[in-house]
């Protein structure tokens, strides 16, 4: 049922994630079953979660609660229960707490509509298809860095989870030249990861709308160079934590100098210039929700294509990237006539 409200919400235009881990305090509480990401205008951004239960006893009225609990903690716009509950009064009940209630007639008639050769892979055959590989636990947990792209989703939109995307990211970029038996999902891999990074970025811009250009690019820039925090409070954060290591640390002065200025070294290194530059573009920020989806869909594609064959906005995107990870564009297309 989750594949089936998968396919119905992808073509209603919305981005699709199923299957995202809530993690809270380090414990894996519940997974959202459909995460869906919409763009209704340049300022609107809308993000909704899907609980489905395909069950005899679908316990509707109690899924109302849970999921509007999680819709709070995930941050969420929306929330959606679907269930095969065809009580009125389940709809009424979800209705006067704000979730939209698909009830089993609306699911009957979606069973009907399934396609018996679905051009996309399954959640489960995208999994099994990381998993073939025999080596990809002890090589850099290939499945566990999938698992923890998507649970960054639940903990909302922002710059600090798209920083975290772009080390997982570049990780599979890296192994799609290194590793040809496993080119295939390496860039399945890369491909959801950017378009995780696409929709964050898409997000962000959406405060950055009506600035100046110059003052957009170094918004951004400080983004991607210091989380969501920016420049000032990652200054604050530094400062609190040196003056404990000049407090307690023997040698804490010199220590601290030693750790602020390895860090500010770090960070002044990043070339977050190329992705700010890129992305502040009035022509790229446009199309980042349709280069999102696309990215998605090439990672799910049952016959795979590479993004050679994509949109120029794809390749466009894919080549910034490369950019700022010093990977060498004319390098990594010449691995891909192997794959």
């Amino acid at each position: 049922m989750e594949e089936l409200l998968r396919t119905y919400f992808l073509r209603a235009g919305y981005f699709v994630v199923r299957g995202v881990p809530f993690v809270y305090g380090g414990f894996n509480i519940t997974d959202i079953d459909l995460w869906l990401y919409g763009r209704a205008s340049s300022i609107s951004r809308e993000v909704t979660i899907v609980d489905c239960k395909n069950k005899k006893t679908p316990q509707a009225i109690e899924r109302i609660f849970w999921v509007q609990a999680l819709k709070q903690a995930s941050k969420a716009t929306n929330a959606v229960v679907a269930t095969t509950d065809k009580r009125q009064e389940v709809k009424d009940f979800g209705k006067d707490l704000g979730v939209l209630v698909l009830d089993g007639f609306f699911l009957d008639k979606l069973a009907k509509s399934e396609d018996p050769n679905p051009p996309r892979l399954s959640e489960e055959e995208f999994v099994s298809k990381i998993t073939k590989y025999s080596l990809g636990k002890i090589d850099g947990d290939w499945k566990g860095k999938i698992i923890s792209c998507k649970s960054l989703l639940s903990r909302g939109l922002s710059f600090d989870n798209s920083n975290q995307w772009l080390i997982h990211a570049k990780f599979y970029a890296e192994q799609a030249i290194t590793k040809p038996s496993q080119r295939e999902i390496a860039l399945r891999c890369l491909y959801l990861i950017c378009s995780f990074i696409a929709i964050s970025v898409d997000y962000s811009l959406k405060e950055l709308s009506f600035l100046e250009q110059d003052k957009k690019i170094a918004t951004i820039k400080d983004g991607f160079t210091y989380g969501s925090k920016g420049a000032s409070g990652m200054k604050k954060i530094l400062s609190v934590a040196m003056g404990l290591v000049e407090e307690h640390a023997e040698n804490g002065a010199s220590v601290s100098r030693q750790v602020r200025s390895s860090v500010e070294l770090q960070l002044s290194s990043l070339n977050t210039t190329i992705p700010a530059e890129y992305f502040a573009k009035i022509e790229v920020a446009s199309t980042l929700f349709a280069v999102a989806k696309e990215f998605e869909n090439l990672s799910m594609l049952r016959d795979f294509s590479l993004h050679e064959n994509a949109s120029v906005e794809v390749r466009s995107m894919l080549s910034c990237l490369l950019d700022y990870w010093g990977i060498d564009r004319v390098m990594f297309a010449e691995s891909m006539k192997f794959a």
